[in-house]
């Protein structure tokens, strides 16, 4: 992505345009931007050239854009209770130095007009106490390490600020159904258990819940009995129990789909960096051999730690419905909670990173000269703190 900030010659031209900041906060949310590229199998339904519009000032919460509301890294802020409404047309993002930004567009030619949150004022009018309030939440935003709805649930909760988050941080319908293969640890077997060979159709996870709701009372109602005597709730309340916990397993399904998209470009990414590491151009600058090294040291130990953390989720989050009982229940919850926030912000991360090099060098190749630009100017940025994060993430 190319997020390029308002520079002063920019500022200033739009300034002569506008006739005030203000003025020009009001302007650019009335303009159309193309998103990031969504992850692979994703598009801007729509909303042409595979891209998203800016949310109208009175755009309802179901409206929001699949593709923002789904994102790791870009948060809509008509989902946010602020007062400007021109405010709440832009969008929150993470930058390729791992930054929070105000993106006010993103035009192909033009690339992405950020600013700071601290900018806000000289941007969008108003003032008064309602600005005063909307920047308190901006910076409790700001203080995220991504955009995900898991990551603002908690980050929201612990602010104290209050949403509708039944309508505005959960995933969208789609998304669910895309994510439901990669909830087999918990659904094949709980299907097998239940009804056997005969699968029910079932191809979401609200199929599965249905199900649960309105069984076939000769096969599987006695087997449901003793589920629900074992997790400790009547019959009544086990398909809300394992509703929400399926919202956990979903929670991993989704970092999961951010990981499987993530590797292989990474892999690719890798071996770009790597083709200038004997150039001349590279040899005769010592520091930048010492920052192509260590780039591509930290983002190959990043890919092989996150892809140990999978290889073991699928080994020990997985629930014997035989023999499962409340402790093991809550144990399986807890672990996969407990990598929520690691895995977000090392995730969202390597997404950010692997998209500016995408949006930069589309067919791959580049002179090394260029490829130093990038690796030194964005790729590098935050990498110790993703490092950090990663060897921090609780052990299994």
């Amino acid at each position: 992505m190319a997020d390029a900030e308002l520079t002063d010659e920019s500022h200033e031209r739009a300034l002569n345009e506008n006739g005030s900041e203000a003025g020009l906060g009001n302007r650019v949310m009335d303009e159309a931007f193309r998103s990031d590229r969504p992850p692979d199998g994703e598009d801007g339904a729509g909303t042409g050239e595979g891209g998203v519009d800016m949310p109208d000032e009175s755009v309802s919460l179901s409206l929001i854009n699949d593709y923002d509301r789904d994102s790791i890294h870009t948060l809509p802020l008509a989902m946010m209770p602020l007062s400007n409404a021109a405010l709440k047309r832009a969008r929150l993002i993470k930058n390729v130095r791992l930054e929070t930004r105000i993106e006010l567009y993103k035009e192909a030619g033009l690339g992405s007009g950020q600013i700071t949150v601290e900018e806000v004022p000289q941007f969008f009018g108003g003032g008064g106490s309602g600005l005063h309030d909307d920047m308190d939440i901006l910076r409790e935003l700001g203080k995220l390490p991504a955009f995900d709805c898991y990551t603002l649930r908690r980050g929201l909760r612990g602010a104290g600020i209050a949403v509708d988050e039944e309508n505005a941080f959960r995933l969208s319908d789609s998304k669910k159904k895309q994510l439901f293969p990669f909830m087999r640890n918990l659904t094949r077997p709980l299907i097998r258990h239940l009804y056997g060979a005969d699968s029910r159709s079932i191809e979401t996870t609200q199929d599965l819940i249905n199900a649960l709701a309105d069984p076939d009372r000769s096969a599987t109602l006695p087997k449901l009995e003793n589920l629900s005597r074992s997790l400790g709730v009547s019959l009544d309340d086990l398909p809300d129990m394992l509703e929400d916990f399926g919202d956990t397993f979903l929670s991993l399904s989704y970092y999961r789909s951010y990981f499987v998209t993530a590797m292989p470009k990474l892999h690719k990414l890798l071996d770009w960096i790597r083709d200038i590491e004997n150039t001349q151009f590279v040899k005769q600058t010592p520091n930048m051999a010492t920052t192509v090294k260590g780039v591509t040291r930290t983002l190959g130990g990043l890919e092989q730690s996150v892809t140990k953390r999978f290889n073991k989720f699928d080994k020990q989050v997985v629930i014997n419905w035989d023999l499962v009982n409340l402790d093991t229940f809550d144990q399986v919850r807890r672990t996969i909670m407990g990598h929520h926030a690691s895995l977000a912000e090392v995730l969202c991360g390597l997404m950010v990173k692997i998209y500016e090099w995408e949006d930069k060098f589309p067919s791959g190749g580049g002179s090394p000269d260029r490829r130093c630009d990038l690796i030194a100017a964005g790729l590098r940025d935050g990498l110790d703190r993703l490092r950090q994060v990663e060897r921090s993430a609780p052990k299994f």
